[in-house]
């Protein structure tokens, strides 16, 4: 297990193959093509159902929303994270 600090404090434990997943690239490559739908697949892919939760609430704005910019840099710290393996 590998434990990941977000800038915002979030404290992520994540399998070390997480990014070693064919679906994953598929869902980045999506992205990549302007799919606005990718980034919540990505999310789901990385984090799990009750880790994309988690991360959600630790972003919620005071009005009840997730900005979709701030979910989006979580992402690329997750990846970052996993240095050399999130850029494959």
């Amino acid at each position: 297990m590998k434990t990941i600090e977000l800038k915002n404090g979030l404290k992520l434990e994540m399998d070390e193959n997480t990014m070693d997943n064919m679906e994953l690239v598929d869902t980045l490559a999506e992205a990549a093509d302007d799919d606005p739908l990718a980034v919540s697949r990505m999310v789901k892919l990385v984090l799990g159902t009750k880790g994309r939760k988690k991360l959600y609430d630790s972003l919620r704005t005071e009005d009840g929303r997730v900005p979709v910019a701030a979910v989006s840099d979580a992402i690329k710290e997750i990846f970052e994270a996993f240095g050399e393996k999130g850029k494959n």
